[in-house]
């Protein structure tokens, strides 16, 4: 069984187990500061992903830190990932949550990568148009990344919009070498 089913396996019974409970809205608030005491802390991270710590630490850690901050199904869950050496995996199940809450209320999540940091107009701009081609309401991610040199590239599931620099040149490249065959 490989990590992603995992991950994917453990946010979809999160979300089954607080629809059930009626506790969607309550969990969705726990998930969303779990993921930002996750993000503040890089020594809970490196903590919970290290393989070397007996499940019961990571249990006691867990209680300890989230016990009556959280709601007792979060807690639970939480404990449950402990105790089957999940924890490592805490970080990717609660994006899983998150994704899956999102596209129950009809959300996608995108991102844009481009050389610079991008205005407010321009993430705007982005996320208009991506609400117009999917049709749904875009929550849209930034991110800084020098690989590509200049443009941007977007993507919204599987669907990429490659609008990079990298990828004009090789879009030229290829049309010139086809250009060149179709001549001799």
């Amino acid at each position: 069984m490989n990590a992603p089913e995992v991950v994917r396996r453990y946010a979809t019974t999160l979300l089954e187990a607080a629809a059930e409970t009626d506790a969607e809205a309550q969990v969705q608030a726990d998930v969303e500061g779990l993921q930002a005491t996750l993000q503040s802390s890089a020594e809970l991270s490196s903590c919970l992903q290290n393989r070397l710590i007996q499940p019961q630490v990571h249990r006691a850690l867990l209680a300890s830190l989230f016990a009556g901050k959280v709601q007792s199904l979060t807690l639970n869950f939480l404990l449950l990932l402990a105790e089957r050496r999940r924890a490592g995996l805490l970080h990717e199940v609660l994006a899983a949550c998150t994704e899956l809450f999102d596209a129950r209320r009809g959300i996608l999540n995108a991102e844009v990568r481009s050389v610079v940091e991008l205005s407010e107009e321009q993430r705007e701009r982005f996320r208009q148009g991506l609400e117009a081609y999917t049709g749904k309401q875009v929550r849209l991610r930034t991110r800084i990344d020098q690989s590509i040199r200049g443009g941007a590239i977007a993507r919204v599931g599987d669907t990429v919009f490659d609008g990079s620099l990298v990828r004009h040149l090789q879009y030229l490249r290829e049309q010139l070498a086809g250009a060149l065959t179709t001549h001799r």
